[in-house]
């Protein structure tokens, strides 16, 4: 494959950081080329469609959020056949993140190790690129999700007025959005997660998110939280309750993890920060079926976490989730990874004898039972 044999190679050479933001430059100027593209990319097949509670998708393979954190792109690379994607994570004040150099590839290891800490431009100033983006025509054509987390200088006791200063401004621009208290890389954040802390949290946006719908004569937007993987699987089910509790949509599991570093390969592998991409595919696996079985398949997963091919993708979703978001397997398997996902899952489908791939969610849980 020509970007794996060329292309790779190549941009492994230069500073990871560096590359990625030269990467959203060029894919900035490739707007007018979304139709092309678009048609190359996307596997258009009824059996892929998905619903994740009120939202629909295409096909089940969306973008996580951290790879166009400022919305530089969001129409392009919408037209590599995903089939929702997430911009951000945004917070309410713009902020520059951690000190630089704060992105490793771990080749070795088929991973990456970030520790940005939520650089971006702030809400404001996204909100109003996606309302320009809106005007010209040049929103994604599949859902929008937004990542919000809080800003760094913001204390945990004011954490839930800066979620909600960053939701209002950004409210009318995202299809959904997900709530982030899993990066570990802003001090605290993860505090978060605590039973009474998240509740009051979820409880403030999700009371927010139906004013604001009321106001604009629209349905509320649905809402999730994304969870990290460095937790007891007790404190997950806390979070199960709270989430069920306050009837959000669903959960994103799960955020890079800060402490799993066992068998890697890479002499990078002990730099700080959040590692994602092979080393957490079946830890994550293991997260999405842990939240099925508890809930009996009530509360929609999106399964993120060491996604490279079908076979991973299936893998989660037989575990229970509803759909998939990839970032660092994109990095590794190239712009075609979406197609080839959504080709081969098509294939396990046909192996499996099923009509749909909703047929398959949670197929692992009910096999067991």
């Amino acid at each position: 494959m020509l970007y794996k044999s060329l292309v790779r190679p190549l941009l492994f050479r230069k500073d990871p950081e560096r590359s990625h933001e030269q990467i959203l430059a060029l894919l900035s100027h490739l707007e007018f080329l979304y139709g092309t593209l678009n048609d190359f990319y996307r596997v258009a097949d009824e059996r892929l469609t998905v619903r994740v509670g009120p939202l629909a998708f295409s096909n089940p393979v969306g973008l996580a959020a951290g790879f166009d954190k400022n919305a530089v792109a969001p129409k392009a690379i919408s037209a590599f056949g995903f089939g929702f994607m997430e911009i951000g994570a945004v917070t309410a004040q713009a902020q520059p993140g951690n000190p630089k150099p704060r992105l490793y590839r771990l080749p070795e290891d088929h991973a990456l190790i970030n520790r940005l800490g939520f650089n971006n431009e702030g809400a404001e100033a996204i909100a109003l690129k996606l309302e320009r983006l809106r005007e010209r025509g040049a929103m994604p054509e599949i859902p929008l999700g937004i990542n919000v987390g809080r800003t760094k200088i913001v204390e945990t006791k004011d954490a839930v007025a800066d979620f909600l200063a960053a939701f209002e401004k950004l409210f009318p621009h995202g299809d959904f959005f997900t709530l982030n208290v899993s990066s570990p890389n802003t001090p605290n954040l993860r505090d978060l997660q605590e039973k009474t802390l998240l509740r009051e949290l979820l409880a403030a946006v999700q009371e927010k998110n139906r004013a604001l719908a009321t106001r604009a004569k629209i349905d509320s937007k649905p809402l999730f939280v994304k969870i990290a993987p460095d937790m007891e699987l007790s404190q997950v089910d806390e979070i199960i309750e709270v989430v069920e509790a306050v009837k959000l949509a669903g959960i994103v599991a799960t955020n890079a993890t800060a402490f799993m570093r066992e068998g890697l390969q890479s002499p990078l592998g002990r730099e700080p920060g959040g590692l994602s991409g092979r080393p957490i595919t079946k830890v994550v696996t293991g997260f999405i079926s842990h939240i099925c079985r508890v809930t009996q398949g009530r509360l929609p997963i999106i399964g993120v976490g060491g996604i490279f091919t079908a076979e991973d993708a299936y893998d989660k979703i037989k575990a229970g989730a509803s759909a998939v978001q990839i970032y660092t397997g994109w990095v590794y398997e190239g712009p075609g990874a979406v197609k080839r996902i959504n080709r081969g899952l098509l294939k396990l489908l046909e192996r499996d004898g099923l009509k749909q791939l909703s047929e398959a969610v949670g197929m692992d849980l009910r096999l067991r039972n």
